[in-house]
């Protein structure tokens, strides 16, 4: 729990605490307490949900009004037919300062919650920077792919040199882990990154996608090279050596989609084109 929360629940407690004063003394005054009481709770609501700017002019307002009614009530000793007012003026005076300091302690919590909401998402946003990294490949993960993705198509748009974006996905891969566990499934996928490592370029970005997912980025690369590194993938990839020693074939499939400069496309058409080209195209 951050301090901010800690805050928040303990001026959370202190409000409730608080509330029961005022309550207990507009619940005295019978139907007409009834409504003073619920305006109180609303203002208290309103202030918890949007702060204590709107929370202190809605109570002022409501107070002026309700103040407004009960002096001139009092100067000219006149009753309200359909809601008598009963409410001393030393009363209404108690009254409103509670729903002031009631509307006050809501407003900060209400800041308490938002400044604490941010700084977990501050915090969420730096732990995804320092684990955009997939521990058993090493290789970059989805996060940073679409960042990069969205890089190199800028690049691409400046230097006029299109780019491929490849999804290669290993086939079978639940059934692969159910059989041989979680030891040789971290072994076949940091075998595989080895592999991808060493056949692609030094310039080619390589990412896991997603648990049977690896993803290339290949800068200044057009589609006719494609069969080559589908061929070249096919060869270093299939065959697969386990921890014991045996020797086990793996099945692939790929798709690829070729970037051109000022393509109009978003990260996630690139995807459906690659996954779709995948579902025909064996390695």
């Amino acid at each position: 729990m951050t301090r901010h929360q800690k805050t928040a629940s303990l001026l959370t407690i202190i409000l409730l605490l608080l509330v029961q004063l005022p309550l207990y003394m507009v619940y005295l005054k019978g139907s007409q307490g009834i409504l003073l009481a619920l305006f109180l709770l609303l203002l208290v609501a309103v202030s918890l949900y949007y702060g204590a700017v709107l929370g202190l002019l809605l109570s002022l307002i409501y107070l002026f009004l309700i103040g407004t009614v009960i002096f001139y009530l009092q100067l000219t000793e006149k009753t309200m037919v359909f809601m008598p007012f009963d409410l001393q003026l030393t009363e209404f005076f108690i009254y409103g300062i509670a729903i002031l300091i009631l509307v006050l302690i809501a407003g900060r919590i209400h800041e308490l919650t938002m400044e604490s909401a941010k700084q977990i998402h501050m915090l969420q946003r730096r732990v995804e920077k320092y684990v955009a990294t997939d521990t058993d490949s090493g290789f970059d993960n989805r996060i940073r792919l679409e960042k990069a993705i969205a890089e190199e198509a800028r690049r691409s748009d400046r230097n006029g040199d299109p780019f491929v974006f490849l999804l290669i996905e290993i086939q079978h891969f639940k059934n692969f882990k159910s059989l041989y566990g979680e030891k040789e499934t971290h072994n076949l996928i940091f075998q595989l990154a080895e592999k991808i490592n060493g056949i692609m370029r030094l310039t080619d970005r390589k990412y896991r996608y997603d648990e049977n997912h690896f993803a290339l980025i290949l800068p200044e690369t057009p589609s006719t090279y494609i069969q080559v590194i589908y061929e070249k993938l096919s060869e270093h990839l299939k065959e697969h050596q386990l921890l014991s020693g045996n020797l086990v074939t793996l099945q692939f499939k790929a798709g690829h989609y070729t970037y051109t400069p000022k393509t109009e496309v978003s990260f996630n058409d690139m995807v459906e084109v690659a996954q779709s080209e995948s579902l025909i195209n064996e390695i």
